[in-house]
């Protein structure tokens, strides 16, 4: 009967062990599935290349700039626009392309 306290100690603590080392892998899991996929130079180069497009670049370069201005959003507008759609695409084509001519 003297066994029994170390067992169920041991027992107790083997399961505490098994808890913690179970919700660090859910832990881990979790920020794989969180974490931003990482992007391409080519991807950034087109995103970047549709913010100029816009004039976004020149905005964010003049000091004390409103950002709540009517021109800014009309401007950011256009950028989400363009970036949604066949835009993105075919800038990302023309990126690459450049990008394998070197």
């Amino acid at each position: 009967m003297t066994y029994a306290n170390p067992l169920r100690s041991a027992l107790v603590s083997l399961a505490l062990v098994a808890g913690v080392a179970q919700a660090g892998v859910a832990q881990a899991a979790e920020a794989v599935t969180t974490r931003p996929q990482a992007l391409t130079r080519a991807e950034v180069v087109a995103d970047f290349n549709l913010w100029h497009r816009v004039g976004l670049d020149q905005m964010l370069a003049t000091p004390g700039y409103n950002f709540n201005s009517d021109e800014y959003q009309q401007a950011f507008a256009q950028y989400q626009a363009l970036r949604s759609g066949p835009a993105y695409a075919e800038e990302l084509a023309r990126v690459r392309a450049a990008q394998g001519a070197r």
